[in-house]
């Protein structure tokens, strides 16, 4: 709630335009996930707040190497949030990027749900017989 007060959902639209990343990355040779990230040089408390406003529950990590703080996740029920909460509200190319990403999202969450229902059901025999 605290964090809702201080970071407006305007402000945060307009700074995931400039420093948010949505993106796939592959984590294996047969499964690619959706991403989302940002980074930040100086102020992990704001990191912070768009972690909690966006219920991402991956931590805000130091990359000591590059100097900078950075949220990054591909969890998917972090995924779906950040996918629902950007809905209808982004500009130019990054709104571009948005909605193929997260129409992708969309439409694999769909066919697993399909495939999840087709799971349940049980073989019809008849399907499987052969007509002679």
């Amino acid at each position: 709630n605290e964090a809702s007060k201080v970071i407006s959902k305007s402000w945060l639209i307009g700074f995931v335009e400039a420093e948010g990343s949505f993106y796939l990355v592959t984590k294996d040779a047969n499964r690619i996930v959706h991403g989302f990230g940002i980074t930040q040089k100086l102020d992990r408390v704001v990191l912070e707040g768009i972690r909690h406003i966006l219920h991402i529950s991956t931590k805000v990590v130091y990359k000591k190497k590059y100097n900078h703080h950075m949220i990054d996740t591909t969890n998917s029920r972090a995924i779906d949030n950040v996918s629902k909460y950007f809905f209808n509200t982004m500009k130019g190319m990054k709104g571009v990027e948005y909605r193929i990403w997260s129409r992708s999202f969309n439409k694999l969450v769909k066919v697993q749900q399909v495939l999840r229902k087709l799971r349940t059901v049980k073989a019809d025999n008849t399907l499987w017989t052969s007509k002679s």
